[in-house]
């Protein structure tokens, strides 16, 4: 039996080396899958964001696009250390980083906004690399879809 099993790892690497050679990726149980890119649209308007959750995995390159549909916003994610300003107007605002550890990071509005400037928030949930479910690739493509759509008449209208 022993032999058996010695053979099988001679020839499974053996296989493995010869597919690297021709230039055919192999993943190995260690390796974990390369991060993905993950660009989300995203609208600020009095007082909220929509989406209002945006679900990626650890390790993916994130971009956020925002754009003010009323007035000037702001958009913090404070435990990444990410802020920036969304002008009146329509004005794309990007914001890009590296997908961190697992969890929940909140989302706020950094510039007052009146009255319900406080309830102005969203959140980023972070899953671990590898284990991200059908339902952010499914909200990924539903985002992408409405926004696009929305955007070739007016992105206003999804507001």
């Amino acid at each position: 039996m022993h032999a058996w099993k010695t053979s099988m790892r001679i020839g499974g690497l053996a296989l493995a080396l010869a597919a690297a050679a021709a230039g055919v990726p192999v993943l190995t149980r260690a390796e974990s899958p390369a991060p993905r890119t993950v660009t989300v649209e995203m609208i600020a308007r009095r007082f909220a964001f929509l989406p209002e959750q945006v679900e990626v995995a650890e390790g993916d390159e994130v971009t956020i696009n925002v754009r003010s549909a009323d007035g000037t916003h702001g958009i913090e994610i404070g435990k990444l250390k990410v802020k920036k300003t969304i002008p009146r107007g329509g004005d794309v605002v990007t914001l890009s980083f590296t997908a961190p550890a697992p969890g929940q990071y909140a989302i706020k509005c950094s510039e007052y906004c009146g009255r319900g400037h406080d309830a102005m928030k969203a959140v980023l949930v972070v899953a671990p690399a590898g284990r991200e479910s059908g339902a952010i690739r499914v909200a990924a493509l539903t985002a992408r879809r409405s926004f696009t759509a929305g955007a070739r008449a007016d992105w206003r209208r999804l507001l």
